[in-house]
């Protein structure tokens, strides 16, 4: 088995396949600790918090139409909302058009981008943040503040997932990381850090608007991406990015992969 941690070159066919490998382990990580309804199998991966979101509720990795149909029609009848997440190497090639042709919207396109950690600059553009590991019950609180200002028609879902989460977000060996950003003391940022073997993923990385335009987000992906770095010394980083983000993480060093495609799916 190839370790990647020791690789001096590196292939961006393999680091597709990390970044695939860390976004399904993100999506289903709380999830499977928490014993809800999580499916990782050879032709598709469901995650089925039984929350009734999106953000915590996914479609990916389809391998044909036949399990893409099932699989909708599975939160269809619970009436769940849901997200599909289409761009994954296994997908099947009609993936996408067989979604719009359904009738759904592509709600959000993301790119898929990689670095290596040690060329990442540490210099801060926000002299004005302290970042904090999520360590105790009133830095978790803080993060779900955060998360609550910024979609606030999911406050209720956002609490529950994370309050009955709690127990595994804090414990010392969870592979998942959360990170609160503190403009002069006021939560303002997050970061989510999820570490599976060979690649250390960024996710969950929001500021408030009114605290925008500082270089915050850029550091809270920097910060976790570091924090991978040092205690656990992974080298590869992965993240997606949107449009408005792609060409800032393009800047300091990242490279594009692939794109996805996320179909955000109301419930009945």
């Amino acid at each position: 088995m190839i370790n990647f941690r020791e690789v001096l070159k590196i292939e961006t066919m393999d680091i597709t396949k990390l970044l695939d490998l860390n976004m399904t382990g993100k999506f289903g990580y709380l999830s499977s600790l928490m014993e809800m309804d999580v499916t990782f199998c050879g032709d598709v991966s469901i995650i089925n918090s039984g929350i009734s979101s999106d953000m915590f509720n996914v479609i990916c990795e389809i391998r044909d139409r036949k399990t893409l149909d099932s699989a909708i029609k599975k939160f269809r009848d619970l009436k769940m909302p849901f997200a599909c997440w289409v761009g994954f190497d296994d997908d099947y090639q009609q993936c996408k058009q067989d979604l719009e042709k359904i009738g759904f919207e592509c709600n959000e396109h993301e790119s898929a981008m990689f670095i290596e950690i040690e060329k990442l600059s540490r210099d801060k553009k926000c002299e004005e943040l302290q970042i904090s590991l999520v360590d105790n019950e009133q830095k978790l609180t803080d993060f779900i503040n955060v998360y609550q200002k910024l979609i606030p028609h999911d406050s209720d879902q956002i609490n529950e997932f994370y309050s009955r989460a709690a127990d595994h977000i804090l414990n010392p060996k969870s592979s998942l990381k959360l990170f609160v950003g503190y403009f002069h003391d006021q939560p303002a940022a997050t970061s989510a850090l999820f570490m599976d073997e060979n690649s250390a993923g960024v996710w969950d990385i929001t500021t408030i608007p009114k605290f925008r335009r500082r270089g915050i987000g850029t550091d809270m992906m920097s910060h976790a991406l570091s924090y991978a770095f040092d205690n656990f010394e992974h080298r590869i980083g992965v993240l997606t990015a949107s449009e408005e983000g792609k060409p800032v993480y393009q800047k300091i060093g990242f490279q594009k992969l692939k794109d996805f495609y996320v179909f955000n799916i109301g419930a009945l």
